[in-house]
């Protein structure tokens, strides 16, 4: 298979998977965050939990497939020094999301998810929620900005 095919390849699954946490992130910046706001604290709790109980498995692999490819257009463009440059911009945004996500929200929904299985509203769960919410317009502006730099590659590399 020609280099050429394989980096298009790659740089489109970077596109699409930081498409999908983008989106979510997004999401809950955007909607969830006032939602949860107006809700209610066993509410806040339950669907609040659940819904990290899940996403914290599915989103996952997307997540990683999406640090990966990206990291791979790196390497893969290291001779054209436009896209290694974008790509690898867009890979620091990626992991200085990761590092939100691993140090401030993974420990809540972990704690919270916990609680939802268990049928228990945490006391502090307006201060857990308040936390998240604290860091989800960071994590969604270092994936904007990864999404613009993935997407001005892909034009680049199409000159």
């Amino acid at each position: 298979m020609n280099n050429i095919i394989i980096s298009q390849a790659t740089l489109a699954i970077a596109i699409l998977t930081t498409g999908v946490v983008y989106g979510t992130d997004m999401f809950y910046a955007v909607v969830m965050r006032k939602a949860n706001a107006l809700s209610r604290d066993n509410s806040i709790a339950d669907q609040t939990g659940h819904t990290h109980l899940v996403a914290d498995k599915r989103m996952a692999v997307i997540g990683i497939t999406s640090v990966i490819s990206t990291a791979l257009c790196v390497v893969l463009n290291f001779q054209h020094a436009y896209m290694a440059y974008l790509s690898g911009a867009a890979l620091l945004m990626l992991l200085a999301h990761l590092g939100l996500y691993t140090i401030v929200a993974k420990p809540i929904n972990k704690i919270m998810s916990d609680a939802a299985v268990n049928n228990i509203v945490p006391l502090n769960i307006r201060a857990l929620q308040n936390r998240w919410d604290s860091v989800i317009v960071h994590r969604a502006v270092l994936l904007t900005v990864a999404m613009v730099l993935l997407i001005i590659a892909t034009m680049v590399y199409t000159k």
